[in-house]
């Protein structure tokens, strides 16, 4: 009798979070973002996976891999930066955790060798445009930890670069359409 009350409970709190996941699938998730004292605007990420889907991807600069990847499993970030003035181009910093096994510490012992993050370059540019958004092709990837706001040119060609590394930087948000998981 208490198993059968265990497993109808299972299937309750199953139940529930298939219908928490699948609205969560029909509306667009939040994302996350930043507006911090050193940012000149809004910075938003989302991270996608690159599976077949309909996105045109932006290609990290000097990424020998970058046009194969296209064809491979991996992940990818949504990124939107909203500023108050025109906006030609954006150079963005994609940091990320790449594929592989991971050992998991089981002291209170931090291991930094095996959780080295990488980094990707992009540069996204537009005609004078306030909102400038992209998807940015990481490639295989086991996360992506940190999009970095590294310069911003506007139309009158001044160039806004951050006072530090994190001042203008969000962790994207691991929220991915059910759809975009092929």
């Amino acid at each position: 009798m208490r198993v059968f009350v265990m497993a109808v409970a299972g299937l309750m709190v199953a139940a529930v979070g298939q219908a928490q996941q699948a609205t969560v699938s029909t509306t667009q998730p939040s994302h996350i973002v930043v507006v911090a004292a050193g940012c000149p605007g809004q910075l938003t990420a989302q991270q996608q996976a690159n599976g077949g889907s309909m996105s045109v991807w932006t290609i990290a600069q000097n990424d020998p891999n970058g046009p194969n990847d296209l064809n491979k499993p991996g992940l990818g970030v949504r990124v939107g930066f909203q500023g108050g003035t025109a906006i030609r181009s954006l150079e963005l910093r994609v940091s990320y955790l790449p594929p592989g096994l991971r050992s998991i510490p089981t002291d209170a012992k931090p291991v930094t060798t095996d959780m080295r993050e990488s980094e990707k370059t992009f540069v996204l540019q537009e005609k004078d445009a306030m909102h400038v958004e992209g998807d940015l092709l990481v490639g295989p990837a086991a996360t992506i930890t940190r999009v970095r706001l590294m310069s911003v040119t506007y139309a009158n060609g001044s160039v806004w670069h951050p006072s530090s590394a994190d001042a203008c930087s969000v962790v994207p948000s691991k929220y991915m359409l059910v759809e975009a998981k092929k």
